[in-house]
């Protein structure tokens, strides 16, 4: 075969590949429409929209936790009021104490002492409408919970009395309470 023939049949193959991946030849074809609708997602969120909430002591007095000097043996409590907003088809959530809500104010031994302390003894409990389960996380159901519903939350920091001498690494010690949250989040 002369080269002339040959450049013609693989010209004639690259134009017929070309076409055949174009689409097809058929000259019939027919649509439906479908019922599509409208997709609309959910919601999710905690929010601390009314007054802010109160500490208190183990007597039940309300403190300033600015100044509170705490000591072994004190049970603080902080009591608020959250709205939860749970909006979903099969939306499950849980409610906890946020991690990183007790941190030791520096790198100090004793305030690293105290901060471990109480976030080792830290509780938290809630109560409302759509909520189940016990601490230290509850569930948050959105078939059983109104598009918004106020939640009770308290948490519970005891500086455990110990025995004599146990906690003289936490004299002094300073904790920092900037992030004290609840966090809310969503479960599969």
């Amino acid at each position: 075969m002369n080269k002339l023939t040959k450049a013609a049949i693989a010209g004639a193959a690259g134009i017929a590949l070309l076409l055949g991946g174009a689409g097809t030849f058929a000259f019939w074809n027919s649509s439906a429409a479908v019922s599509g609708g409208t997709i609309t997602a959910g919601d999710l969120k905690v929010v601390n929209d009314g007054p802010a909430g109160v500490w208190k002591d183990q007597a039940n007095n309300t403190v300033n936790i600015a100044t509170y000097k705490i000591v072994p043996g004190d049970v603080l409590t902080y009591t608020d009021d959250l709205t939860i907003t749970a909006v979903g088809d099969h939306l499950t959530a849980t409610l906890g104490f946020g991690a990183q809500s007790i941190t030791p104010a520096s790198a100090a031994a004793a305030d690293v002492a105290l901060a471990g302390e109480l976030t080792d003894t830290a509780v938290l409990t809630a109560s409302g409408a759509g909520i189940t389960g016990t601490g230290p996380t509850y569930t948050i159901t959105s078939s059983a919970a109104p598009v918004s519903s106020v939640v009770t939350v308290v948490v519970t920091l005891t500086f455990p009395q110990g025995t004599a001498g146990q906690y003289n690494d936490a004299k002094t010690g300073a904790v920092n309470l900037s992030n004290f949250n609840v966090t809310l989040t969503q479960t599969f």
